[in-house]
């Protein structure tokens, strides 16, 4: 994998779990990851990823569809996850050092 990744995805991918298109969860985002994820190649195993810091904080206190969520994980990296107000979920990758 790069060391910098974006990846994006029509929210429809994601129409089974219950926070497509509103909200965010925790288990929402680890969804989201794990999917790009796999789009990126990643050598490892998607479900043996471990997930540690999760935040998400609206930029605009006013509009909760600016939320942008960060997730940082044991291995490969840390991720940004946003939506782009038209059904796109945005997510980059950044590896650790």
């Amino acid at each position: 994998m790069k060391d910098t990744q974006t990846i994006t995805f029509l929210e429809d991918k994601f129409s089974n779990h219950q926070n497509c298109f509103n909200g965010w969860s925790e288990d929402y985002a680890q969804v989201i990851i794990k999917a790009a994820l796999k789009e990126m190649s990643y050598n490892g195993d998607t479900d043996k990823v471990v997930f540690g810091k999760y935040i998400c904080k609206a930029m605009d206190e006013n509009n909760e569809l600016t939320q942008v969520c960060y997730v940082e994980t044991e291995q490969p990296g840390f991720f940004y996850i946003m939506r782009d107000m038209v059904d796109h979920i945005n997510v980059v990758y950044n590896r650790w050092d």
